[in-house]
């Protein structure tokens, strides 16, 4: 439920910070509402036609970033269900890569945790990793390895911990891995972070 909520709060705050076009349609509430009701489906559709209406010179700005990231784990939702089939999924997804991306905001973490960001290595920050799942944190949507621009400083990190933070970088290549339960392979490059507390 904590990973739904970060979600929201990331484009409710997109919502009221740039009131833009693509943010004051009734697509863009009604992608929200799909997504707090895990109705992956409608979430995909919708998501699909929002970064449609995103103008052609805003295409790696945050707002399309992020509705890029909301079709790919929307798209995850329906690949759980057997909705989609892996090459399905991943034939939705593959032209996003070389594309900027941003993922929902998340704690910060030193230990394994779902929906959490944490180091891919126990002794460095220069790549970090978050295990995306449903609400319930029942099924695993996505592995997602971040390799960052900058390393973030380890004590800084550290001091982080429990504290909600948003990254984002350039999708560098999302791949389908595991058969009774497929998930997405996401590796992102030049991330950054940014607090969002």
């Amino acid at each position: 439920m904590k990973y739904i909520i970060s979600l929201l709060l990331v484009l409710v705050c997109l919502t009221s910070a740039k009131a833009q076009s693509v943010t004051e349609t009734k697509e863009w509430a009604d992608m929200i509402t799909s997504l707090q009701n895990e109705n992956w489906q409608n979430a995909n559709k919708l998501s699909i036609i929002c970064l449609k209406m995103v103008p052609k010179d805003a295409e790696e700005g945050f707002e399309a970033s992020l509705l890029r990231y909301i079709f790919i784990y929307s798209e995850a939702g329906l690949m759980n269900l057997n909705k989609v089939s892996q090459a399905q999924a991943l034939k939705a997804v593959k032209d996003f890569a070389g594309h900027q991306i941003v993922l929902p905001a998340h704690p910060v973490t030193l230990k394994n945790a779902f929906n959490s960001i944490g180091m891919k290595n126990d002794s460095t920050t220069d790549t970090l990793s978050i295990c995306a799942t449903n609400s319930a944190a029942t099924d695993i949507f996505s592995f997602e390895y971040i390799t960052m621009k900058e390393k973030w400083p380890i004590a800084d990190f550290k001091n982080a911990v429990g504290k909600n933070y948003r990254l984002n970088g350039l999708l560098k290549s999302i791949s389908v891995e595991g058969h009774m339960f497929p998930r997405f392979r996401i590796i992102i490059d030049d991330g950054e972070y940014k607090s969002f507390d």
